[in-house]
């Protein structure tokens, strides 16, 4: 397994690079990975700890990979490549999170580790998020070590929420690899949805749905939706088994929002690596924007992000079909 480790090694920020360098170093125990640490250059950037510039120095990138091996050498993490400078033009995060992810694709990497500060608000909106950016750009899958996270050192549950949607499939396939290369089980979760508009609303009697062509009421529809996804999710759960892996689901009714749902789960499930299915179509700005933004900027625990330019790809690879009982 190839990991980039992309990290602002010069940014005041000590905590955070820690909790990142915790989990490099657990996946590298866990996998024997192997690690580059990765630091992205603006051109004209000043790197230099102090403002005497010797008059021979002019190189930054050669500059920066020698303070960069430095910044490195507090964390004593050994096993680490050669760490690495890619000098950009980019004056944008998106610029910058389209130079890594190029670098990504053409090193092979088969991950993306990269830290994110959980501004929300006003300050957010001035400062951005590189981490963010790179979710919309990347390639290759994209795991995030947020400020809140205290679970960087064990990935013994992971956590996938899905949708049994048409992809679904082939990122549970992934979480399967990923389970069996961690040595975790899995927990599915899958929330139901509540319907958008009734039939009928009267005081006398309960609220009715169009529900797949019948009348039904909330409590009717819960009911089926349950009963279906549950025997969807023990196919899968089976699936599971037959590829050595422990697995369990959990099916929710509460009609809570999917981040909230999701940020609850973590911890009434003990969950400590959650994997979260990137949209693919137009709406993925969306509906990123929309749960796994929030999930990244606060879950206690790394994200590890399916992004849609990682599927799209994928599907130009014919994989094997899994076999009739696993279920739509």
């Amino acid at each position: 397994m190839r990991i980039i480790w992309a990290i602002d090694a010069f940014e005041d920020n000590k905590e955070l690079n820690q909790k990142m360098a915790d989990y490099v170093t657990h996946l590298y125990e866990i996998t024997n990975a192997d690690i580059e640490p990765l630091y992205l250059l603006r051109e004209n950037e000043i790197v230099l700890p102090t403002y005497e510039v010797p008059a021979w120095v002019t190189d930054h990138s050669r500059t920066a990979e020698s303070l960069f091996r430095e910044v490195l050498s507090d964390y004593n993490l050994p096993f680490l490549r050669e760490a690495k400078v890619i000098p950009h033009a980019s004056q944008s995060h998106a610029g910058a999170a389209e130079t890594l992810s190029n670098y990504a694709v053409k090193s092979k990497a088969d991950l993306i580790i990269v830290g994110s500060h959980g501004r929300e608000g006003f300050q957010r909106f001035i400062l951005g998020s590189f981490a963010e950016s790179l979710l919309l750009q990347s390639e290759v899958p994209v795991c995030v070590v947020g400020n809140h996270a205290t679970k960087t050192k064990t990935s013994k549950n992971i956590l996938f929420p899905t949708e049994f949607g048409e992809h679904s499939k082939d990122n549970f396939r992934h979480v399967l690899n990923l389970a069996k290369m961690l040595k975790a089980e899995v927990l599915l979760l899958h929330a139901i949805a509540r319907p958008i508009e009734s039939l009928f609303d009267l005081d006398t009697s309960p609220r009715v749905y169009n529900y797949k062509g019948k009348m039904m009421t909330l409590d009717q529809i819960v009911e089926s939706q349950i009963e279906s996804q549950s025997r969807r999710a023990q196919q899968w759960v089976d699936w599971a088994q037959k590829e050595g892996v422990t697995a369990s689901f959990f099916i929710d009714s509460s009609f809570k929002g999917v981040d909230e749902l999701v940020l609850d789960s973590i911890a009434n499930h003990e969950a400590d690596l959650v994997v979260m299915e990137a949209q693919s179509g137009p709406m993925s700005a969306a509906l990123l924007g929309s749960y796994t933004r929030n999930v990244v900027r606060k879950a206690p625990c790394p994200v590890y992000v399916l992004t849609r330019h990682f599927y799209d790809k994928d599907q130009t690879t014919e994989k094997p079909s899994p076999s009739p009982e696993m279920g739509a």
